[in-house]
């Protein structure tokens, strides 16, 4: 049954009402100005359509748009977005507004629990007056401790909280404190006078520092009788790092420049060979690629798998040559006292895969002096060996008595007395013994390697 005129209003939506609320209202002749009255609406309740005053001006819509209670619970006020009270700061058992544990914590001084220690806390940096005699009382340690980690962040931000009152002297001092040292820390000091360049230092200190070190190389070189050679690679590897210009160097041989003030003089044999060493490593390394590894690579500054290769490199030396001082030396000089269970466990490997009694005498008299001089500690060696006999099923395919011979090295170790029943005990179990035949007495098949 179709609907009446009077029902079809009913049937519209609030949406349809909108609508025609905003479109323009045109009032035929015939028709009468006043709407009648649909069920369920208000009486006396008209709507009024109003022009705009501008484009900025709020729209008079929601002002006048008054709905019957049929929509009201469909409709949502439009200040309103179901969004919690406060943006979730307001209301009880409430967490409050997102990100307020991040802001400070407000004190109140009218808090009846308010103290004047709970202030916040104000950071005042003492800075430290140091002068060139201070160096050896804090200078000298901080550079000890970083020779051990090698932290240059750390040295860095000591150095920020004192006031230095001559840094080409700095310079000078840490560049003699490393040519007391080896080869390793004469890295770490390249690497922190690179360091230093971008935070506390400039090129001009460096260059009088540099300056100052020639000029004192006849009493250095009392200590360091190649102190000057030395001194000439630290300026090649500071150019190199862009730490100072290779002008530093030019300027020696510049006719122009001979007469620049406070300047070491050529003639004096430890500046002319210092600097002429500098100069050769320069001019033969055009790209300076290679003067960043001068002091050559020891094994903190290696990777892993390069660390690796070197201590086979040890080994075969070893058994070529059959030298175990000069292993051992070669060792030290590696510098990684945490690797040496690596030592151990190729050590015993590369015994394994030779097979023979000349290879496992040779490993066996190497433990020995590396153990009885300790330069491979108890715990070192026993990580190696455990390590081993975790593998030792593997090395089996290759080398079928492995097991046998492993326990036969042991024991001669056993015999020189360094090692104890500790490392006796990792061993794998014994094997069966088999016997020669059954009517031989009982007598145990010898091992034939």
């Amino acid at each position: 049954m179709p609907l009446s005129e009077t029902n079809k209003p009913q049937s519209q939506s609030i949406e349809d009402l909108i609508a025609q609320l905003d479109s323009p209202t045109v009032i035929s002749q015939g028709e009468s100005p006043n709407r009648k009255c649909l069920k369920g609406k208000r009486t006396g309740t008209s709507f009024v359509r109003h022009n705009s005053n501008g484009t900025n001006s709020v729209p008079l819509l929601q002002k006048n748009i008054i709905t019957s209670k049929k929509y009201t619970k469909n409709l949502k006020s439009l200040n309103n977005r179901g969004l919690p009270k406060k943006n979730g700061a307001g209301g009880k058992h409430t967490w409050g507004a997102p990100g307020c544990e991040l802001t400070d914590y407000y004190i109140d001084s009218k808090d009846p629990n308010y103290d004047s220690e709970d202030g916040p806390d104000i950071l005042v940096t003492n800075y430290r007056e140091i002068d060139v005699d201070d160096f050896d009382r804090e200078i000298k340690p901080l550079v000890l401790e970083f020779f051990q980690n090698g932290d240059t962040i750390e040295v860095i931000d000591q150095l920020k909280t004192c006031r230095l009152r001559s840094r080409p002297h700095l310079v000078s001092y840490l560049v003699q404190i490393a040519l007391e040292n080896n080869n390793t820390c004469r890295e770490l000091m390249s690497r922190l006078l690179r360091d230093l360049t971008y935070e506390i230092l400039t090129e001009p200190d460096y260059s009088l520092g540099f300056d100052i070190l020639l000029k004192n190389l006849n009493e250095i070189t009392l200590d360091n009788p190649d102190a000057a050679e030395k001194t000439g690679t630290f300026i090649a590897r500071a150019i190199a790092d862009k730490v100072i210009n290779r002008r530093y160097i030019d300027r020696f041989y510049d006719n122009q420049l001979v007469e620049e003030e406070n300047m070491p003089d050529l003639k004096d044999s430890l500046v002319f060979k210092s600097v002429e060493s500098a100069r050769v490593l320069v001019t033969m390394n055009n790209h300076l690629n290679q003067l960043s590894h001068i002091w050559g690579n020891k094994g903190g500054f290696l990777a892993v798998t390069e660390l690796v290769d070197k201590i086979k490199e040890i080994i075969q030396e070893l058994y070529d040559s059959r030298d175990v001082d000069e292993a051992i030396r070669c060792l030290k000089e590696l510098n990684v006292p945490h690797f040496h269970h690596e030592l151990v466990f190729e050590a015993i490997d590369f015994a394994l895969q030779k097979a023979n009694d000349s290879a496992m005498d040779l490993i066996v008299d190497f433990f020995e002096k590396l153990c009885k001089t300790v330069v491979v500690t108890y715990d070192q060696f026993k990580m190696g060996l455990v390590r081993v006999v975790d593998i030792i099923q593997d090395i089996s395919l290759d080398v079928p008595n492995a097991s046998a011979m492993l326990e036969k090295m042991m024991n001669k170790c056993d015999v020189r007395g360094f090692v104890n029943e500790s490392i006796l005990e990792l061993l794998p179990n014994r094997s069966r013994k088999r016997f020669v035949s059954e009517g031989d007495g009982g007598k145990i098949k010898e091992d034939v390697y």
